[in-house]
């Protein structure tokens, strides 16, 4: 949609150029043309980004849940992050998308990108995540977090990531969905680390669904050089019910989502060929 009305604009300021000016058909005056369409590409997307940073100030204190700032989300995700990077997102399993929002989303965590390509299958739902502190005290990229939903959690075992995850536990009860990757941290592989079971009573403690999301070949799509497209894939496994897991520990729910995850990855690997990354 952004791209539609970009390419519209500079082609409509290209053609009035042409016209105001009485251009003439020559080899310089294509150039020219050329260089004003470019310009006004530029000009739009600087336009954009300044409309977004007011919207993301004027609303940063109103409701979290509020469809259309996730919307705006998705839109930005889905220009830079899939149109510029030229990423193809292939997405298995949208019959378990969940119909409320009382859930939780369980994901392995490859690369810096893996929560904008989550939201943007999870589109009807106001989805916020459990981010890395660090992230909270970057200028813009806090208030857009904080403006969405969005918890920092410290690293470290303490009162602070204790706080981040009752604050987490308040956000799903309250009707808002969460994304946690219990890994806690990266991986830039299709190789899964151990789940962090402290991470599961977000889920447990706020009687939510739990949604397992595999992802697979997220790993080099940002130092993707070539003009082919970073083809990454998404699949969301069926919903586990709070009424099916309740009964058990978050060691065990911990070890039953992760089983899940690595058995989808390894289908991935079967079929489909690994990302060559540096």
């Amino acid at each position: 949609m952004v791209l539609l009305l970009q390419l519209l604009f500079s082609f409509a300021v290209t053609v009035v150029y042409a016209v105001i000016s009485h251009i003439s058909l020559s080899v310089a005056s294509g150039l020219i043309l050329i260089g004003i369409f470019l310009a006004a590409f530029i000009v739009f997307i600087i336009v954009i980004v300044l409309i977004i940073i007011i919207i993301i100030f004027a609303t940063e204190k109103l409701d979290k849940k509020k469809m259309y700032k996730h919307n705006i989300l998705n839109i930005m995700g889905e220009y830079i992050f899939n149109f510029l990077f030229r990423v193809k997102l292939v997405v298995t399993g949208k019959e378990n998308l969940p119909k409320n929002n009382r859930f939780v989303i369980y994901a392995n965590h490859i690369e810096y990108t893996d929560p904008i390509y989550i939201k943007q299958i999870f589109k009807k739902n106001p989805v916020a995540y459990v981010g890395k502190e660090s992230l909270f005290k970057i200028f813009l990229i806090k208030n857009l977090l904080s403006g969405a939903g969005c918890i920092p959690i410290s690293r470290n075992v303490d009162r602070s990531a204790l706080q981040s995850i009752l604050e987490s536990i308040k956000i799903v009860k309250n009707g808002q969905p969460m994304g946690v990757f219990p890994e806690g941290t990266r991986t830039y592989s299709n190789d899964l680390l151990d789940f962090k079971p402290g991470a599961f009573k977000v889920a447990v403690k706020s009687q939510a669904d739990i949604v397992p999301v595999c992802l697979y070949n997220m790993h080099g799509l940002l130092e993707n050089k070539s003009l082919k497209r970073h083809v990454a894939y998404i699949h969301i496994l069926p919903i586990i019910e709070y009424e099916a897991y309740k009964e058990f520990n978050t060691i065990t729910i911990a070890e039953m989502v992760r089983t899940k995850i690595n058995n989808q990855l390894d289908i991935f690997k079967e079929n489909i060929p690994e990302s060559k990354t540096k």
